[in-house]
């Protein structure tokens, strides 16, 4: 549709119903703050999503602040126009006030999950996840092999429930819209069974809470249950693990990213996903015991977040987990020495691998998971300069790295009818691991539930 036919048909749209409106707040596309959308306003909005004009022609379209404005965000500035923006000291969740009239079924004073009341003020739905062990999977890609894993267990998913219309915090902010289904997962529900690598390391895959995503909590996003589904849920991750300027190992920003000469560059990529650049062999998180490459930065993650406008059903989560790495040649079961000792030392006094007391627990990665396509870089890997683990790379040979993988929608229909299921779909993310046991490797998952 070109723009002369869209702009008419928003102006026809709403031209008749403008009239005073109450006092209100948080219209996604109120550019002047005057608390109505008006139509000059809603084809600023459009001439941003057709790329013709600057998003700061009207910041307030950018609702989740990604930097474009969507199709849901045009749809929300049409319902502000046609509805009129909410009114002040009307239903904002979050306040501690529950308004059972707006739709709220609690209000506990936050917008944190895992304490019984969603993030958009409903009730908390525990819905328990079995992983399919036909299709739940993870590939540890080496530079020169590829390491297929199947992973078996269970996992809770907390959920909400969706709300009719915009769903606003405390101090007016659109934190959902209309149909989103919040969820979180507790890092006790996390529960896969140990997973042998066969003659290198039995891995454990624990659930890491973290302070800002609430109270145990390891997980935390959201389902796009609304017609307008979420924006932009696939996304690339890359990393290099050489950014030192002027060291013989680092490929330069033409292959990898930018030199980091200070290495503290920080990049937030939004969604509660962020990175820090960090320098080899000074204590920092990432000096490993098996780290040898001391006084070289390792750069922080770079998140790229793309796909446009996703349906009905799509996901977007981010997930903190560390996989912590035994080494016992993937026995992963406890065994002892004739004289009642643990034989692999790894699993601390208990003797039994991927329990509280093991010696590696592994370094917390935050990172999105996703119901679209998860893609990963990792660039002068092992810190060799020009190594690249990449989608369209070889890696052991002339086969194709392991770097790509997709995901599948929720039902949303199911979740809304049946407040005991599981989300029957497939979620999936990718990150890299520097200095571990086996070297550096690219690590795609797939967690599918039966």
């Amino acid at each position: 549709m070109g723009q002369n036919r869209l702009t008419i048909m928003i102006a026809c749209c709403v031209a008749t119903v403008f009239s005073a409106r109450a006092s209100s707040a948080a219209c996604v596309g109120d550019c002047n703050a005057d608390n109505a959308v008006s139509i000059n306003e809603l084809i600023s909005g459009v001439n941003i999503a057709l790329n013709i004009a600057e998003v700061a022609t009207c910041a307030a379209f950018d609702a989740n602040s990604d930097g474009t404005v969507s199709i849901s965000e045009l749809i929300s500035g049409v319902n502000g126009a046609l509805n009129g923006c909410v009114p002040t000291g009307g239903a904002r969740c979050g306040d501690g006030t529950k308004d059972e009239a707006a739709g709220e079924e609690c209000d506990d004073g936050n917008n944190q999950g895992g304490d019984t009341c969603a993030a958009n003020c409903t009730t908390e739905i525990r819905r328990p996840t079995v992983l399919d062990p036909l299709r739940a999977k993870a590939t540890v890609q080496l530079p020169t092999l590829a390491i297929p894993l199947k992973l078996t267990g269970t996992q809770v998913l907390t959920t909400g429930s969706p709300r009719s219309g915009q769903v606003l915090d405390k101090n007016g902010e659109v934190i959902f819209e209309d149909g989103e289904v919040p969820i979180v997962v507790m890092a006790a529900d996390v529960k896969f069974n140990p997973v042998s690598v066969p003659g290198f390391i039995c891995a454990c895959v624990r659930g890491v809470a973290v302070d800002s995503f609430g109270t145990g909590v390891s997980g935390t996003g959201v389902a796009g249950c609304g017609e307008q589904g979420l924006n932009n849920v696939d996304f690339l991750i890359e990393q290099d693990h050489n950014v030192t300027p002027g060291d013989s190992q680092n490929s330069g920003s033409e292959v990898g990213l930018l030199d980091d000469p200070e290495c503290d560059d920080v990049i937030n990529a939004g969604h509660d996903v962020s990175s820090t650049a960090c320098l080899e062999g000074t204590g920092a998180e990432c000096s490993t015991p098996t780290n040898t490459h001391v006084g070289i930065c390792n750069s922080a993650r770079r998140f790229t977040f793309m796909g446009g406008q996703a349906p009905r059903g799509s996901v977007l989560l981010s997930n903190s987990s560390a996989i912590g790495q035994l080494q016992d040649g993937g026995a992963c079961a406890e065994s002892r020495k004739p004289n009642g000792d643990c034989k692999f030392a790894d699993y601390g006094p208990d003797c039994i691998p991927c329990t509280d007391d093991d010696l590696k627990k592994g370094t917390a990665n935050v990172a999105p998971t996703t119901s679209g396509t998860a893609t990963i870089a990792l660039y002068d890997a092992n810190d060799t300069k020009g190594l690249t683990l990449n989608d369209g790379a070889t890696c052991g040979g002339s086969v194709k790295c392991v770097a790509k993988v997709t995901g599948s929608l929720v039902d949303c229909d199911a979740l809304v009818a049946n407040p005991n299921a599981a989300l029957h779909s497939s979620l999936v993310t990718a990150f890299p691991t520097l200095d571990a046991d086996t070297g550096d490797s690219i690590v795609t998952t797939t967690l599918a539930a039966e």
